[in-house]
C-alpha cells in the first residue's frame, strides 16, 4: 500500500511537469523465477536514445539477465526499435550506470557493473560525442551522481558525492565542469547511499528531465536547491521509502523512452 502511494505521487509529479508516463506491469513469469530479480528497477535493462530506439543491455549481475530478455517484449509493444548488446563474455552494462545527456551528446558511465566493452557498444549505438568514465564505490553510478538539465535539455549542473568517487575520476569530473562552465555541487555520503553504519537518503538517485529533477529527499545543504532554482530548475521531492529497502530510488524505477 505504501509503495502504491509513493508510485502515485512520483507519477503525478512527473505528469505535472508536462511529461507522459507509461506504466509497465510487472511480468508475472518472474514471480516463479529463481534466483531473485529486480525488475521493479526498470532503469537497468535498457537505455534509450530518446528518439524511438532502445539498446537492450547485458546485466553486470548474471542472474538479472532474464530482465534484459523480458524487457524486449514490453518495448516491442510500444513500437520501439530494438538493438541488443551482444551476449559476449566481458560485455556488461546496467542502465543505472549511465546518464545519457542527449542534447550535449555526452554519456556519463560508471565502471562498477559496466565493462569498457559494454560502454563502448552503448556509446557507439547512441552516436556519442564524449564519454565521461566515473569510477566510485557505489554499485551503480546513480547512487552518488546525477547531472541536472536546463529547460532546453542541456547540462546545467552536476551533483556528486566526492567521498564515493575515486580521485582520478574526481579530477576528470571537475575538469569537465570547468570546461563546460557548469556548477558542481558536492553532497555528503548521507545524501547518497550512506555508510556501513547508517543508510543514506538516496537523494542523489534522481530523475533529471529538461528543466526539472525528481528526488526522494532533500539535500543536507539547502543552498544547492536554491542554486538549482536560480538556474530555472524545478525540484520535486517524491519519497521512495519502499524502493529504498531494495537499494534503489527514483532514477532506478524510471527510464526515458
Amino acid at each position: 500500500e505504501a509503495s502504491a502511494t509513493e508510485d502515485y505521487y512520483l507519477i503525478s509529479a512527473i505528469k505535472d511537469e508536462g511529461h507522459e508516463v507509461i506504466e509497465v506491469d510487472f511480468p508475472k513469469q518472474l514471480d516463479s523465477v529463481k534466483p531473485s530479480h529486480d525488475f521493479v528497477f526498470i532503469r537497468d535493462p535498457y537505455i534509450s536514445d530518446q528518439n524511438g530506439k532502445a539498446i537492450i543491455l547485458r546485466a553486470g549481475e548474471p542472474r538479472r539477465r532474464i530482465e534484459n530478455k523480458i524487457i524486449i517484449t514490453l518495448l516491442e509493444q510500444l513500437y520501439v526499435k530494438i538493438c541488443e548488446m551482444p551476449d559476449k563474455s566481458g560485455w556488461r552494462a546496467d542502465g543505472g550506470e549511465f546518464f545519457y545527456c542527449a542534447k550535449d551528446k555526452i554519456l556519463f558511465s560508471g565502471l562498477q557493473r559496466n565493462s569498457l566493452k559494454g560502454v563502448e557498444f552503448v556509446a557507439g549505438e547512441l552516436d556519442i560525442d564524449k564519454v565521461i568514465l566515473l569510477k566510485g564505490t557505489g554499485f551503480h553510478l546513480d547512487t552518488f551522481f546525477t547531472p541536472i538539465l536546463n529547460k532546453n535539455g542541456y547540462i546545467a549542473a552536476l551533483i556528486i558525492c566526492k567521498k564515493a568517487l575515486e580521485p582520478t575520476s574526481e579530477k576528470v569530473l571537475y575538469q569537465f565542469a570547468e570546461q563546460y562552465n557548469v556548477p558542481l555541487f558536492n553532497i555528503p555520503e548521507k545524501d547518497a547511499l550512506g555508510t556501513r553504519k547508517r543508510i543514506g537518503k538516496f537523494a542523489a538517485n534522481a530523475l533529471s528531465l529538461p528543466g526539472s529533477v525528481f528526488r526522494p529527499d532533500y539535500f543536507s545543504n539547502p543552498i544547492i536547491d536554491k542554486k538549482l532554482n536560480e538556474l530555472g530548475i524545478s525540484v520535486n521531492i517524491t519519497p521512495t521509502s519502499q524502493f529504498q529497502l531494495s537499494g534503489g530510488s527514483v532514477h532506478c524505477v524510471t527510464n526515458e523512452l
